[in-house]
């Protein structure tokens, strides 16, 4: 053979030789590429499991610890004030039960929910048929708490009235971190808070003397700081006609003669009979020959404030905003 053909040969056994080891380094490279995307895969996947938890853990307004999945998409809602919040959150399409079918005005789209028998005393077969995700009572229906827990994970959200606006803004965030909408919770607790302190200032210069009072079936009764209405004081910044109110859920009797003798600027009344219902054949306290005598009455200073607001839905949002504009009616 020819020195010529030799080194020919030669050539094309290095050139095939090389070709065969580039092919099987970029095998392991691709290999190796492979192995790092299912890698990088992996971490996402496992980041995303981290940062999305199907259980959520809270202490609930009555102090119990309670694990709830995290954004449940049913709802039984035993309380008109988380109605509100949980509708202002805009959660309104996953509530399955409520447990009253008269409602507020601005929570009347909610009135063709199933009612679960009514706040003091809830349908637990209702209930446990529907089957919610979640189960929320407070105030009127917290005493069902023990029973409804046996259903479903149950948090009891009920409002404290001595610390109205505090609550409601921890009612809302506890709904915020199991909804996974805190940032919007605490959006609309920042808007109120300037609502809030708008209203207060306002009042406080006013330096108007006020007397909160329920109008019952013609009997009366005043509610002071700290008491069950006592927002009007603590939270609005209106001065109490008298500091001696006795704090009470239930208001602290009073007769008319009482008023006349307070002589309030501003004279606040819930009408409980309309709120609930009963005899109205009583006559607006306005008219009583007592009353009539009172600066209130002379200056055309008494407000009658929503009862189905006041009584009926506390705790919600939409029901304080209508509490401070009514209450902000008597400044204009």
């Amino acid at each position: 053979m020819k020195k010529s053909d030799l080194v020919r040969w030669g050539l094309i056994l290095s050139t095939l030789t090389l070709t065969a080891c580039g092919d099987t380094q970029e095998e392991n490279v691709d290999s190796s590429a492979a192995d790092g995307e299912e890698t990088v895969l992996e971490d996402i996947s496992e980041e995303n499991v981290e940062e999305s938890p199907s259980v959520v853990t809270i202490e609930d307004a009555a102090g119990n610890t309670v694990e709830v999945p995290a954004d449940p998409q049913t709802i039984a809602v035993f309380d008109n004030g988380q109605l509100d919040n949980l509708s202002t959150l805009g959660l309104g399409d996953r509530v399955v039960l409520t447990a009253s079918p008269n409602l507020p005005d601005h929570l009347s789209e909610y009135e063709d929910i199933e009612v679960a028998g009514s706040f003091f005393e809830i349908d637990l077969e209702v209930t446990n048929a529907a089957q919610p995700d979640l189960i929320i009572v407070a105030g009127r229906s917290s005493s069902a708490y023990d029973d409804l827990k046996d259903i479903a994970p149950t948090i009891d959200l009920s409002n404290d009235s001595t610390a109205y606006f505090d609550s409601l803004d921890s009612n809302l965030d506890r709904l915020g971190m199991i909804f996974g909408l805190e940032d919007e919770a605490e959006a609309i607790v920042s808007e109120l808070e300037t609502e809030l302190e708008e209203l207060r200032e306002r009042a406080e210069a006013s330096e108007l003397t006020t007397l909160m009072a329920m109008y019952n079936e013609g009997s009366l009764s005043a509610y002071g700081p700290g008491s069950r209405f006592g927002v009007v004081h603590d939270a609005f910044g209106f001065t109490s006609v008298d500091e001696n109110i006795e704090e009470s859920n239930h208001g602290m009797e009073i007769s008319f003669e009482y008023v006349l003798e307070m002589d309030p600027d501003l004279l606040f009344v819930i009408d409980r009979t309309a709120a609930i219902g009963g005899d109205t054949s009583s006559q607006p306290i306005e008219e009583n020959p007592v009353i009539q005598q009172t600066s209130a009455v002379q200056s055309d200073s008494i407000y009658y404030l929503s009862p189905a607001a006041w009584y009926l839905a506390e705790g919600g949002v939409g029901t304080f905003r209508i509490m401070m504009d009514e209450a902000g009616h008597a400044l204009d």
